[in-house]
């Protein structure tokens, strides 16, 4: 004799009312997160890439930058790989991660184009590299925004 009976619609599954035709906030960041979880990682191996030779600009080796343009790289290739890491499990910290070192790229940035002496003269990126983070950003923040206030929600039902 079986135990089983049928399902009446109370018993439906946790979640299985969720707002039809909405936009599912949430599910967007979270496939954001993985999407920039890619970049972020292939930027950072890029970085190792220079670092271990495989890239070369114009014949001159990692060991031959200066000091300070080789501390830059180093940090980009290891903050860059935690923040991928971080940003594919969508742990909290992974964007904290990424968008600190978002930041410092957009500041290095910023001071080349603000004409800063130094070596962020030789550290900072194209043009299009600094509007594309700062876009990152943005939407990053509008989409995670998006999807607490649609958590919150949920959870005052």
């Amino acid at each position: 004799m079986s135990t089983t009976r049928q399902r009446l619609s109370g018993d439906a599954p946790i979640l299985a009312d969720a707002e039809e035709g909405g936009i599912d906030w949430q599910r967007i960041f979270r496939i954001f997160m993985r999407a920039l979880a890619v970049l972020t990682i292939g930027r950072g191996l890029s970085q190792w890439a220079v670092i271990c030779g495989v890239v070369n600009a114009d014949g001159v080796g990692f060991e031959d930058f200066s000091p300070a343009l080789q501390a830059s790289i180093v940090f980009f290739a290891v903050i860059e790989l935690v923040a991928g890491v971080g940003l594919w499990l969508t742990a909290a910290w992974g964007g904290v991660v990424w968008a600190s070192a978002a930041a410092i790229a957009i500041a290095i940035d910023l001071a080349a184009i603000l004409a800063v002496q130094g070596w962020v003269q030789m550290a900072a990126r194209p043009l299009a590299a600094t509007i594309g983070d700062a876009a990152l950003g943005v939407f990053f923040a509008v989409v995670a925004l998006a999807a607490a206030r649609q958590a919150d929600e949920a959870l005052g039902e």
